[in-house]
């Protein structure tokens, strides 16, 4: 069990999976939209497509609302499944042409939220504490974590980590290696960066690379 700090969609590229939660047992799909800082699991010995779009964004919503049904805060069986699949069998390249076709216009945020996503994004230590990014857009501590959830559907602290997490990404795709990742990325340590994978997406980072799963990160 797992809980990743945005929400996601898995799409079973060979078939259905089964997805478990404590809450609700086990359901078999080919698809399902998981909110963030929700715990469950996926269990399949086929391929599996995790997409998880920028919080907010359009890509995000168009993929939240495409499920056909639900169950709890979980969505399942997507509109888009099919497309999916196949865009997944040409490449990320296709996946991330699909996902922009399907996304609805991209709706203006607060620009001052928006400054400090860009920050976020470029040095996750930045604004360690919300207080910090709150004063640097002449904002209360308070107004800016109500806001910053408005706009993103998540806390800035889950942002941060997964702003975190995208630097490891990015850097594994260049060969580095997991000290390099683990300090560009701002963890304390390689152990630190592994634990933090392993709560995040359930399985460790060594077993990640050893499986020849592909990251991308855009």
């Amino acid at each position: 069990m797992h809980e990743t700090p945005v929400a996601s969609v898995g799409v079973g590229l060979d078939g259905p999976f089964i997805f478990e939660t404590a809450g609700h047992g086990e359901i078999t799909a080919r698809s399902v939209f998981t909110p963030a800082r929700v715990r469950h699991r996926i269990v399949t010995d086929g391929w599996i497509m995790l997409l998880s779009a920028e919080p907010g964004g359009s890509a995000a919503i168009a993929l939240a609302g495409s499920m056909r049904k639900s169950v709890g805060p979980f969505g399942f069986d997507s509109r888009y499944e099919d497309g999916l699949v196949a865009a997944a069998s040409d490449g990320v390249a296709r996946i991330d042409q699909l996902l922009s076709e399907l996304a609805p216009p991209q709706q203006p945020i607060d620009p001052r939220i928006a400054q400090i996503l860009r920050e976020i994004r470029s040095d996750p230590a930045r604004h360690a504490r919300a207080a910090d990014a709150a004063t640097a857009v002449q904002m209360s501590t308070s107004y800016f974590l109500h806001v910053f959830a408005a706009c993103t559907g998540i806390t800035s602290r889950r942002y941060q980590q997964w702003a975190r997490l995208r630097i490891v990404g990015a850097g594994l795709n260049a060969g580095h290696d997991l000290t390099r990742c683990a300090a560009d990325a701002g963890f304390a340590s390689p152990s630190h960066l592994s634990e933090t994978f392993r709560r995040t997406f359930g399985l460790s980072l060594s077993a990640l690379l050893a499986s020849q799963v592909e990251l991308d990160v855009r």
